[in-house]
């Protein structure tokens, strides 16, 4: 190979390389997200005079630090784990509902929330699934 040939080979190689890194840098920054700091005092509120290292590891710890580190899992994706994880363990009570409202907030929309329970219906079983459509039928059709 001469010498031009040779430089144009080591240009090309060098421009591709490079083009390639800063396509990644840039779709490694978009992926990033900014951590959105969860508030709750549900804890407090409710336990916080009978339980009250309870209700703080409720507020401070499950909501305060697990909930909010969304940079890495989105509130929509901790929505759909945490109600898939409720209704499969059958906990279909006042909290279930609260966490399909939480998941509406965090963008959960009703088809999603349609086909996950559809979804657990076939895995948690399908009264649990029942029950959990009659809270979101509940919650997706509130204004």
């Amino acid at each position: 190979m001469n010498g031009k040939k040779w430089t144009a080979a080591v240009l090309a190689v060098g421009m591709f390389f490079t083009t390639n890194f800063i396509t990644m840098g840039v779709a490694e920054m978009a992926e990033q997200r900014e951590a959105v700091k969860v508030v709750q005092t549900a804890g407090r509120d409710k336990l916080g005079d009978f339980a009250p290292d309870f209700a703080r590891y409720n507020d401070d710890i499950l909501f305060g630090e697990v909930w909010s580190k969304n940079d890495v899992l989105s509130l929509h994706d901790r929505s759909i784990v945490t109600v898939s994880a409720l209704v499969a363990s059958g906990v279909i009570d006042s909290s279930l509902k609260y966490h399909i409202e939480s998941a509406k907030k965090n963008g959960v929309t009703k088809d999603e929330m349609v086909e996950i329970i559809t979804q657990l219906g076939f895995y948690a079983g399908w009264p649990k699934a029942w029950a959990a459509f009659n809270m979101a039928k509940e919650v997706y059709t509130e204004k």
